[in-house]
């Protein structure tokens, strides 16, 4: 991972100096903290993990003994992972504002969000290059894996909405627009359980590597725009209790 991933990575450059396996460590922190991984649940197999985040399942191996160390994760030989506390300690400060946030600002992640993607997905338009593009049609194949499996699936998008924001080569910005995804992901899990919900999300997910492939930039602001409206909308309906239609249509990632 060059200089720059690093700096962008999570939340405001804060592993620029740290391990790989530090980095992946506070990665699973940050969806335990955020809603996505609760207490009992199972992780997805090590090969799988090393896949969806793109390192070695050598690097996978250290970030859970960190979190089993601690008390977060139980690891036991033979079988799946599975979190066991939810107390994170130091691992859970960069997150804290996740679990935080309460679902009357919905609009205003919303608001935030339209602003602040539409201007990254531009750049990324424009500036993404043949190794984004890589990993971005190798996390797609993966999501198709991952259609029974929405806790691997949610893990699976963050990484591909990542990957778009860094390569907007702004690390700021990036920063900002991965802030913002990971409000309100305890929600997500609950609508990506659905039927079908996630092979819409997976092809709007195609229709943003698409344009990005085109490097065209009104498709990939329109393809995020729209993206992100699924998203407010579908999470509007669960808070309201009205999802009874989430069938129809829309996704939450």
């Amino acid at each position: 991972m060059d200089a720059h991933a690093l700096l962008v990575e999570d939340r405001l450059g804060h592993v620029s100096r740290q391990s790989m396996k530090d980095t992946v460590a506070e990665k699973l922190a940050t969806l335990i903290a955020s809603g996505v991984l609760s207490v009992g649940d199972e992780l997805p197999a090590e090969r799988d993990l090393a896949a969806a985040l793109g390192v070695s399942r050598e690097t996978i191996r250290g970030a859970l003994l960190i979190l089993s160390t601690r008390g977060i994760l139980s690891v036991v030989q033979g079988a799946r992972t599975t979190v066991a506390s939810q107390d994170l300690g130091d691992l859970g400060l960069f997150a804290m504002g996740y679990a935080a946030m309460t679902t009357d600002a919905l609009d205003d992640v919303h608001e935030a969000r339209l602003l602040i993607e539409a201007r990254v997905a531009a750049l990324s338009a424009a500036r993404i290059d043949a190794e984004a593009l890589a990993r971005l049609t190798d996390l797609i194949e993966a999501q198709d894996a991952a259609l029974e499996d929405p806790v691997r699936f949610l893990i699976l998008d963050r990484e591909f909405h990542t990957v778009v924001y860094r390569a907007c080569r702004n690390a700021v910005l990036a920063d900002l627009a991965t802030t913002l995804y990971s409000y309100l992901l305890d929600h997500r899990r609950r609508v990506v359980a659905r039927p079908g919900a996630i092979q819409r999300s997976i092809d709007d997910h195609r229709a943003i590597l698409a344009a990005l492939r085109a490097q065209d930039v009104e498709a990939v602001v329109q393809a995020f725009g729209f993206h992100e409206r699924q998203i407010y909308e579908t999470t509007r309906q669960l808070i309201a209790g009205t999802d009874r239609d989430f069938q129809q249509g829309g996704d939450l990632t």
